[in-house]
């Protein structure tokens, strides 16, 4: 750790040098800042992705998806283009610093058949999105979910995972209130999807999303096909981009929250832009008792900071912190159908640490080039305890694990219709005394990957492609030595010196624009997948890496601020799946070890998705859906999955006017299987045990007190119909839960 802080303070002062070196010239003479908003010139609606160039210089932005652009000027006169498609083309004259001191409304007029030469990401224009280089495929945008802050709060959501609920395609595993929680798209599991913050990937962040807090959030950005390759290393199960808030002028909220079984939520936040540096800062805590008598107490704190700094007009940093800690206990299972193993034991993690943080320095070159250098180090100590009711005995062991890297991302065009990104990746984790149910020997891997994308346009049709290669070094890797003995399993020996299994990933899409707001799409994407490392079969040896190639044709309409409509086919031909196989075995301190096989398995669906706003009865409606037919091999040929559900739907209303609001979430999950906890015994008797087959309903209400400091009252209700259901086999859901809270919001003029 001593020679790991002192390469990170050598880093560090080397790239400040370096920044101060490059930024020199940037003082040398007075900038000024030019800021407006692209307007549609007929509804008044912001027009996002639109172009702004400074002609006769390298200088330009890009409208954000509220039209807002930003740009840094000298003084003297200057001629500004504004260009999207499917509109015309708007030039204005600008002196500066005559026009610094009023905000731009440039309005553009709709152009109904040209397209040619016009930037075609113009209408299709990607929420939130963090710089060209992190932009996903066009052909990939049916295929693509964005939850905004506002709809995080209206559906009352305390954590990430929480989030995604109303996803698309989403589907979210529970063991106990919230103890487990495992989100997955399409069932695709093995691995889950990515994660990254602000564009940062993350490598093991799959447990982190339900002690992240929900406020902290400005939009996550889910990517649902397999075809998202700058955005992670295990992009073909989907990534999860989570985008936290960035304040553009002084802003206060506080949110409280309270009620059934002691459940409490309370989140203060400070958020202010001083010239060309915003930052936020925050706090949250949030917990509960759980059900009596079910060991689902809670107590978690979050404290988090970003900040962001245009240091130049070339060079913008950025830096987030989030520290995560607290206790959660993982309830019991249900006497009547759970496994004895389970049903002995209470559970909890006590105490959780997490720390995550990364920096990423943006340069912006010469036409439209860009480079991010971006690092990250992340920390994590959780202690499990375990304590055996029948003989009266606790066992513990610590989870220690860490991880840091570097991802090098340049983005260059190299003609006016061709975009060439090129990326390298290191991150090295280590694991001292193992993790998870794999305790007592260490891991210690290094990982490096290399990507390399390309978007050409052509007329009205847009092409893209990329390939990324993953290796990387096991220095060591006890994950096969696990805690005590199990069946021989515990003699196996661990990897030592070896290489890691090469895995490869490849994309190639296709979009047709019909007009400026419809569009259709193609993807494809395949690779390969290595077995997650500490992976076994019951014959004591590693599963074999997967190959998994997937098919999309999928249909977009977008009207902004009016209409949204996405259809989507899908076909995953999965060779060699790796798959929980359903055996585990027991280790002497009770510590369960799960069991994998490699099959082949398949699924082909239908996802649609629809969001509409009714201005006259001030409302927004949403509706989107799920149809899938999951196959896996058994006995030589393929048969149905029973372990899928065969429909996932999710619905919403919601209504603001003057000072009230309200909202309805309504959620359905098709029956499934999964035999997983059960005890041997009933599925003996009764057969495969039965889950999903629920629909849930979440009412919010709220009333607001206008004016520069607004309060908003509200009550919320979780589960109205209080449906008893299970999405893991033994952890039921606790039923109805009401809740009263209040949120306040300062914003400075």
């Amino acid at each position: 750790m001593i020679m790991l802080n002192y390469g990170f303070k050598k880093l560090f002062i080397l790239t400040f040098y370096g920044i101060l070196v490059l930024t020199q010239p940037a003082f040398s003479q007075e900038v000024f800042h030019v800021r407006g908003f692209v307007l549609h010139a007929n509804t008044g609606d912001p027009v996002g992705g639109a172009n702004i160039s400074v002609l006769g210089t390298a200088r330009g932005s890009v409208s954000d998806h509220d039209g807002f652009f930003e740009l840094q000027l000298p003084p003297g006169e200057f001629k500004i283009s504004v260009t999207s498609v499917g509109f015309s083309d708007e030039e204005i004259i600008v002196l500066v610093p005559d026009r610094t001191k009023e905000m731009l409304n440039i309005k553009l007029m709709p152009r109904q058949h040209e397209i040619e030469g016009v930037d075609i990401y113009g209408r299709f224009d990607l929420p939130g999105r963090d710089t060209s280089i992190n932009r996903i495929p066009v052909s990939i945008l049916p295929a693509m979910t964005t939850i905004t802050a506002a709809d995080i709060e209206k559906q009352g959501a305390v954590t990430l995972v929480d989030a995604m609920k109303y996803v698309t395609g989403g589907w979210t595993e529970t063991r106990g209130r919230k103890t487990k929680q495992f989100f997955s798209l399409r069932g695709q599991k093995y691995p889950y999807p990515d994660y990254s913050i602000d564009g940062v990937w993350q490598r093991e962040f799959e447990e982190t999303g339900y002690f992240f807090s929900a406020l902290d959030i400005e939009s996550v950005e889910i990517v649902r096909s397999s075809s998202a390759l700058v955005k992670g290393l295990s992009g073909l199960t989907g990534v999860v981009d989570v985008k936290t808030k960035k304040p553009e002028r002084e802003t206060v909220s506080l949110l409280t929250r309270y009620g059934e079984q002691n459940n409490y939520f309370a989140n203060l936040q400070y958020g202010n832009k001083i010239n060309d540096l915003s930052f936020q800062t925050s706090a949250s805590f949030f917990g509960t008792d759980g059900p009596v008598g079910k060991n689902g107490k809670e107590r978690l704190r979050n404290f988090h900071g970003t900040f962001n700094w245009l240091a130049s007009e070339h060079i913008r940093i950025a830096a987030g912190a989030t520290y995560i800690s607290g206790l959660r206990q993982l309830m019991t299972i249900d006497d009547e159908i759970g496994a004895p193993n389970i049903k002995s034991r209470k559970e909890e993690y006590d105490p959780v640490n997490t720390l995550l943080t990364y920096v990423k320095i943006s340069f912006q070159g010469r036409k439209g080039a860009q480079t991010d250098v971006q690092t990250n180090y992340s920390y994590r100590d959780v202690d499990y305890y375990t304590f055996n009711i029948s003989q009266e005995s606790t066992t513990s062991h610590e989870e220690n694990d860490w991880e840091y890297g570097v991802n090098v991302l340049h983005s260059q065009p190299v003609s006016k219709t061709n975009t060439l990104r090129l990326g390298a990746l290191y991150n090295h984790w280590v694991a001292p005394e193992g993790k998870r149910y794999y305790v007592g020997r260490s891991c210690d891997v290094h990982t490096f990957s290399g990507v390399v994308a390309s978007e050409q346009k052509a007329g009205k049709f847009l092409f893209d492609a990329g390939f990324r290669m993953i290796g990387g070094h096991i220095v060591e890797w006890g994950g096969f030595g696990i805690e005590g003995s199990a069946s021989g399993f515990g003699n196996v020996a661990p990897i030592e010196d070896q290489a890691a299994p090469f895995e490869w990933q490849s994309v190639l899409g296709a979009t047709y624009l019909f007009s400026e707001v419809s569009s259709l799409h193609y993807n494809f994407s395949g690779g390969t997948i290595a077995p997650r490392k500490g992976s076994l079969t019951d014959a004591g040896a590693r599963p074999e890496s997967e190959s998994r190639f997937n098919h999309e044709l999928g249909f977009r309409y977008h009207l902004a601020g009016k209409a949204e409509f996405t259809a989507n086919s899908f076909l995953t031909n999965r060779n060699d799946a790796i798959d929980y196989s359903g055996e585990t075995v027991v280790t002497n301190n009770d510590l369960v070890m799960e069991l994998y096989e490699n099959l082949d398995k398949r699924s082909y669906g239908m996802e649609a998705s629809a969001k509409i706003s009714i201005p006259g009865v001030y409302s927004d409606v949403f509706v989107n859906g799920l149809v899938m037919k999951g196959e896996k091999e058994s006995d030589g040929r393929m048969q149905e999955d029973s372990q899928l559900p065969k429909v996932m739907i999710n619905a919403g209303f919601l209504f603001d006017h003057s000072d009230f609001d309200a909202s309805l979430f309504v959620h359905h999950t098709g029956p499934y299987t999964n035999n997983r906890f059960v005890n041997p015994a009933w599925v003996q008797e009764h057969g495969n045990f039965p889950l999903g087959d629920f629909t849930t309903a979440d009412l919010t209400a709220g009333y607001t007190l206008k004016g520069r400091v607004a309060t908003r009252f509200f009550i919320e209700v979780k589960n109205v119909l209080d449906k008893k259901f299970m999405t893991v086999a033994g952890y039921p859901d606790p039923g109805r839960l009401i809740m009263a809270g209040l949120r306040i919001n300062y914003h400075s003029n």
